[in-house]
């Protein structure tokens, strides 16, 4: 239940961006189903595949990359403008707000752990979407060269 919870939470905090970032209305949905397979796929790699942030993170960071290509096609759109929105529940703000708090409070080992728990799981999240990024160019490079060798 309390995974449920907080997968809600992530979907509201995805729309509620969304309308931030001023996305038409047509695509808040897609936004939020992007965020959607962003939480989910999070919290399934936590319970079953590694208790590992990093890990969690890649993997989410990169089916929410997926999912936003595909979001772009569909809503004829910038697949930037469900990826924003998209990782927004995949940011690290509690490790970073610690990390701050114990900067101020003079604990500096727990400032260290906490900050360097928050640059581990940005670097996964800018991993995955570069992933995406570097599969979607040589897709869209295969593409090109298969077109330009068949006869007009």
């Amino acid at each position: 239940m309390d995974i449920i919870i907080k997968i809600i939470a992530g979907v509201i905090s995805t729309i509620g961006f969304a309308i931030i970032f001023k996305l038409r209305v047509k695509h808040i949905p897609l936004a939020a189903f992007d965020g959607l397979v962003a939480c989910v796929v999070y919290f399934v790699c936590l319970e079953f595949i590694s208790d590992d942030l990093f890990i969690a993170n890649m993997l989410a960071s990169f089916a929410t990359a997926g999912v936003a290509e595909i979001c772009a096609r569909i809503g004829k759109a910038p697949s930037t403008i469900f990826l924003l929105p998209g990782c927004i529940a995949l940011v690290p703000g509690g490790t970073l707000y610690q990390a701050m708090r114990n900067l101020l409070i003079k604990d500096y080992d727990e400032f260290g752990a906490q900050l360097l728990i928050t640059g581990k799981v940005a670097i996964a999240i800018g991993g995955g979407i570069i992933a995406v990024s570097i599969i979607r160019y040589f897709l869209n490079k295969i593409k090109s060269n298969k077109s330009k060798k068949e006869p007009a």
